[in-house]
C-alpha cells in the first residue's frame, strides 16, 4: 500500500542554530519527523580536540537545548505527539549523548520516548586494521596520508542503514555520529515508505530533500542574495520535506512563519555545497543536472528530475591530525598611502621572523579604502589581520614580539584590536580527507538499557565512480545577438551562492530569465569564471563547470582555493559563504535588455516586500 508523503522538518542547519526550532517544528502544524544536521568539519575538530582533555564529551550539547526549551516543553510535545526525531548531534560520541538525552527525559518523567545510537563512524580505533593502507588525500593529486602524524580522529561518512534500523526497531529518537547531513532525511523517509536499499530512484530524491532542508533556513530565505524581495524575513519558519512514495518532494515550512520558499531560495540551496552533476552519499548516488524545481503553491516547491543509481564503493573518510598552534591579532589603518603602510608593516613584521618556523604566515588587509571624503572614521578604516601557524608555541611568542616590537614604530594611525586573548596560542587541526571501502565499515545500532547491539547489515551493490563531469559551453553564442551592452556588477543580473567543501569552494551562478540563460551559459566558461576571481586566482588552483539546463544555472567548483580547509585555513572566510558574494561584485558587460528586464522583475518584488521597513 502506498503511504502518504511524510513530512520532515529540519530544526538546526549548524551548531548553535534553531534553539527554539525544535519546539515550533513539534508545534507548528502536522509533521511526522524532525531532522537536524549539527556537523561541519570544523566543529568535528574541535570536538576531537576537546575529548583529548575529555574523552566524557565530543558531542554537540545544542541538541539538549533545544529539547529543554521552555522547560522542557519541546521534549514533552515530541513525545506527546509521537514524533521521531534524527540527527548526527552525536558526533565523536553518539553514545554520551543519548544517554544525556534519556537522563534528561527521565527527569520529566517521560519514559515512553526510547533513545538509541548508532555506531560504527568512528575508525580511529581500528586505523591498526588499516596499516598496510595507503590513504590518499580525496582532492591533491599524489597527496598520502603520512600515519607518523597525529591523528586525532578518523571518522566516516556513513549512510541511513543505521537509523532505518533503529527506527524499525521501535527507536523515536536516533542519535549518529559522522553521518552524511542528509542521511537523517533519508532514513526516515525510507523508514516510513518501506523501500528497499536498491530502490535508488526515490531514495535519489529523499537525498536532494535533505540536501535541501539540512542547512535550515537557508532554504527559507537565509544566506539568500536575493534577501530584498523576501516579506518578514526575521526569525524565518524553518524548512519541511514532504517526501513521496516516488521520492519526489515538495519544500514547504509551517503555514504564518516568516521567510519564504520560492524557486529562487530552493535553486540557492540545491547548488550550495555539492561537488558535480553527481551527488554522492553512502546510499545512492543521485544524478542532479536535470533537476526541475516548480512553484505549486504559497511557500510550496516541488523538486522533479532526479535519477538515481548504485552508491559508490568508497565513502568519505574525515581524519583530524594534530597541525600545531595559531595565533591571532586584528590591526587597523586609516585614511590615506593604506597600500604602503600595509607593506611596511609586512617588512617589519618580517625583518624579525623566520618564514621557515611557521606553516602559516599572513599579514592581509580587508576592507576598501577607495572612499573619496570619508565622512566617519570608520569609512577610512581597513582592518589587517596578522595570523600564523607554528608547530610550538614558542615559535608564536617570536609571532607576538615581533607585533608588539613594532607598534611604536609603524605607521601613522597604525592601531590594534585591544582583545589580545587572539595571540595566547592555541591548539589547530589539520584536516585530510580521504576515502574509505564500505564494505569495511560496522554499523550497528545500540538502545539505552538494552546491553547487545543490533548489527546493521551492509549494503549489497556498490559501484566504482568514474568520477564528474567538467566541461565548457556546450552550445555557446556569438555575444552581439545580445544586443548592447553595458558595465555593470555581475550581480545585477545573476544569483549566486556558495560554500565549503574542505579545502574547495563551489558556488553556483544562475539566472531567472530563460532568455537570459544562453547568455549566461556562454559567458560564464572557466576562463571567464577565473578572471573574475581575480587577484584571488593562484596557478596552484583548479577548477571544475558543469551546468543545470532547468535551474539555468551554471555551477564551479574551485580546489585548493581554502588551502586545507577551514579548521586550519588562513583565510577570512573559511566556509568560503562570500565567495559567490564577491564575484557578483565584479564588473563584467551586461547586455542592456536582459539586464533592464531583471531590474524591473526586483524593483517589483523589492517594492512589494517592503524591505525598506527595516
Amino acid at each position: 500500500m502506498v503511504r502518504r508523503a511524510i513530512r520532515i522538518g529540519n530544526c538546526s542547519g549548524a551548531i548553535g542554530d534553531g534553539l527554539d526550532q525544535l519546539y515550533r517544528q513539534a508545534a507548528g502544524g502536522p509533521i511526522d519527523g524532525i531532522t537536524a544536521d549539527y556537523l561541519a568539519e570544523f566543529n568535528l575538530a574541535w570536538k576531537a580536540i576537546e575529548m583529548i582533555d575529555n574523552p566524557q564529551l565530543g558531542y554537540e550539547p545544542g541538541f539538549l537545548d533545544q529539547l529543554a526549551f521552555k522547560d522542557g516543553a519541546a521534549a514533552r510535545l515530541i513525545a506527546e505527539k509521537g514524533l521521531k526525531v534524527v540527527h548526527n548531534g552525536g558526533a565523536l560520541n553518539p553514545k554520551g549523548l543519548a544517554e544525556k538525552v534519556n537522563e534528561f527525559l527521565v527527569s520529566l518523567g517521560i519514559t515512553t520516548c526510547k533513545t538509541a545510537w548508532v555506531s560504527g563512524d568512528d575508525v580511529k580505533p581500528r586505523l591498526e586494521d588499516f596499516k598496510d593502507k595507503v590513504f590518499e588525500h580525496l582532492d591533491i593529486k599524489e597527496t598520502a596520508l603520512d600515519k607518523n602524524e597525529k591523528i586525532i580522529s578518523a571518522t566516516a561518512y556513513v549512510g541511513m542503514a543505521g537509523i532505518v534500523a533503529a527506527l524499525e526497531n521501535g527507536a523515536d529518537i536516533v542519535i549518529c555520529g559522522r553521518c552524511t547531513d542528509a542521511s537523517p532525511v533519508m532514513g526516515l523517509a525510507a523508514w516510513w515508505h518501506g523501500w528497499d536499499a536498491d530502490d535508488y530512484q526515490a531514495l535519489s530524491g529523499s537525498l536532494i530533500a535533505g540536501h535541501l532542508i539540512e542547512c535550515s533556513a537557508y532554504v527559507t530565505g537565509g544566506n539568500y542574495c536575493g534577501w530584498r524581495e523576501i516579506e518578514n524575513r526575521l526569525q524565518v519558519g524553518y524548512p519541511i520535506a514532504e517526501i513521496a512514495w516516488d521520492g519526489t518532494s515538495v519544500i514547504t515550512k509551517h503555514k504564518g512563519t516568516n521567510g519564504a520558499v520560492t524557486v529562487d531560495t530552493c535553486k540557492a540551496q540545491l547548488v550550495y555545497e555539492i561537488q558535480g552533476p553527481y551527488y554522492l552519499n553512502p546510499d545512492v548516488i543521485a544524478k542532479i543536472d536535470l533537476v526541475s524545481l516548480r512553484e505549486v503553491g504559497k511557500d510550496r516547491v516541488q523538486v522533479t528530475g532526479i535519477s538515481g543509481m548504485a552508491p559508490p564503493a568508497t565513502t568519505k573518510l574525515a581524519i583530524c591530525l594534530h597541525g600545531g598552534y595559531q595565533a591571532e591579532i586584528s590591526a587597523y589603518f586609516v585614511g590615506l598611502d593604506i597600500d604602503d603602510k600595509v607593506a611596511q608593516l609586512r617588512a617589519q613584521l618580517m625583518g624579525e621572523l623566520d618564514p621557515s618556523d611557521y606553516s602559516a604566515l599572513s599579514i592581509e588587509p580587508y576592507g576598501s579604502h577607495l572612499v573619496i571624503n570619508p565622512e566617519t572614521q570608520a569609512e577610512a578604516t581597513v582592518k589587517v589581520r596578522i595570523f600564523a601557524q607554528a608547530s610550538t608555541v614558542a615559535k608564536l611568542e617570536k609571532f607576538k614580539r615581533a607585533i608588539f616590537n613594532n607598534g611604536m614604530q609603524g605607521c601613522c594611525g597604525f592601531h590594534m584590536n585591544m582583545d589580545w586573548r587572539t595571540m595566547v596560542p592555541k591548539p589547530f587541526v589539520k584536516y585530510f580527507p580521504t576515502t574509505i571501502d564500505q564494505k569495511l565499515l560496522s554499523l550497528a545500532v545500540h538502545f539505552i538499557g538494552k546491553d547487545a547491539p543490533t548489527k546493521v547489515a551492509p549494503h549489497g551493490t556498490y559501484q566504482n565512480f568514474q568520477g564528474q563531469e567538467s566541461y565548457e559551453p556546450k552550445n555557446a553564442k556569438a555575444f552581439q545577438q545580445f544586443g548592447p551592452t553595458e558595465k555593470r556588477p555581475f550581480g545585477d543580473i545573476v544569483f549566486a551562492r556558495s560554500g565549503d567543501k574542505g579545502g574547495n569552494a563551489n558556488v553556483g551562478f544562475w539566472v531567472r530569465n530563460p532568455e537570459a540563460w544562453p547568455w549566461l551559459q556562454s559567458f560564464l566558461d572557466s576562463a571567464t569564471f577565473i578572471k573574475l576571481m581575480g587577484k584571488d586566482w593562484k596557478p596552484a588552483y583548479r577548477v571544475e563547470r558543469f551546468e543545470f539546463p532547468n535551474l539555468l544555472a551554471v555551477h564551479f567548483v574551485t580546489y585548493g582555493i581554502l588551502q586545507e580547509g577551514v579548521s586550519s585555513s588562513s583565510i577570512l572566510d573559511g566556509f568560503a559563504k562570500s565567495f559567490g558574494e564577491f564575484i557578483r561584485a565584479r564588473v563584467v558587460d551586461v547586455p542592456q535588455k536582459l539586464l533592464d528586464d531583471e531590474t524591473q522583475r526586483r524593483a517589483e518584488r523589492i517594492k512589494t516586500a517592503g524591505w525598506l521597513k527595516l
